[in-house]
């Protein structure tokens, strides 16, 4: 069965058939629309009307409202189904001894508590007599059932229009869930994205690592090697031995620079002393031949630069000084 909000029709399922009760508002209790069906379809007995939800059933309470029982389902509103089931015969049809059992309660209804059963000579308040060919409720002198409202009210407009904004705000949940489903598939997919790249660098890192393990095996074989090279005595490279014909040699010349610059002072100090020597020499012996005194000869070695020798690779020459020639002076009286 599917309940039109907008016309204010509870459509409900009877032997197979679909009919539709006009007139319902919220206030609408289960028990009237049983009696408005019963008198529709001219049966008696006891009724009892089922709300149906996918594969769920729930059975109502005669003082409970199929609207607001439909209200409280939400979203699922559209999916309930009302269906009138007759129970069994009416109490004027039912024997006096009231032997026989109560129904079978319904294996979804099974969480229910069980119905009260009433004694004998009273008449339970949830069931529903109708006499055959009376259209309308059978009045009880004890508890008169009201009439079942046939036309629409003064407050079924008001009763319209929240159900119209009962609709509207559940079209709107429905389509902010959609949204929400497709975000939630949106993050879903980012997620395995994430999760992809995450395992792309963490093979990435695997592989660096292992890379950096290889590497650092290699440095420490070179670092072994090296030591052992060093550890172990081997003829001297050609390296070695010509940095140290390199540094003998260079010995030498410095050695052979200090005996040069030796030898070059002493022979600038003899100069020195020759040069003296011979002025001294020569100012009394102008004064001498002045006075014309006449003596015999005196040899006065002189120096030249053939008597002068320079070392040459460690090796003395011959005198620095020679007397090579004799310079004849006047021999001076005393």
């Amino acid at each position: 069965m599917f309940f039109g909000l907008a016309a204010m029709e509870l459509k409900v399922w009877v032997d197979g058939i679909q009919r539709v009760v006009c007139g319902v508002s919220e206030q609408t209790t289960c028990q009237e629309v049983v009696i408005a069906l019963a008198q529709a379809i001219g049966q008696t007995g006891r009724f009892v009307l089922v709300q149906r939800l996918r594969e769920k059933e729930r059975q109502l309470l005669p003082q409970e409202c199929p609207v607001g029982a439909q209200a409280t389902c939400g979203q699922f509103a559209s999916d309930v189904q009302f269906v009138l089931r007759r129970t069994g015969p009416s109490l004027a049809e039912r024997p006096s001894s009231d032997s026989c059992p109560p129904p079978e309660r319904c294996p979804v209804r099974a969480s229910l508590p069980p119905k009260p059963r009433t004694t004998p000579g009273r008449e339970p308040h949830k069931a529903l007599t109708f006499g055959p060919g009376c259209p309308r409720l059978a009045p009880r002198p004890s508890s008169p059932e009201p009439a079942v409202p046939v036309a629409p009210t003064s407050g079924c407009f008001t009763d319209l229009q929240g159900l119209e904004l009962r609709v509207q705000r559940n079209a709107e949940e429905l389509g902010h869930e959609a949204f929400w489903e497709q975000e939630l598939r949106r993050e879903q997919a980012r997620e395995r994205e994430g999760q992809a790249r995450l395992q792309a660098l963490s093979a990435a890192t695997a592989e660096h690592a292992a890379q950096l393990q290889a590497l650092d095996a290699q440095a420490r074989a070179l670092e072994v090697e090296l030591r052992l090279a060093a550890e172990a005595p081997g003829p001297p490279l050609a390296t070695a031995s010509a940095t140290e014909r390199l540094r003998q040699d260079l010995a030498i010349q410095e050695r052979q620079s200090v005996e040069v610059q030796g030898s070059l002072a002493l022979v600038s100090r003899a100069l020195e002393a020759a040069e003296h020597a011979l002025q001294n020499l020569l100012c009394p012996a102008r004064e001498e031949h002045l006075q014309g005194a006449t003596q015999g000869p005196v040899l006065v070695p002189s120096l030249s630069p053939e008597g002068m020798s320079i070392p040459h690779s460690g090796r003395m020459g011959p005198p620095l000084v020679s007397a090579s020639s004799a310079i004849i002076l006047p021999q001076l009286s005393p």
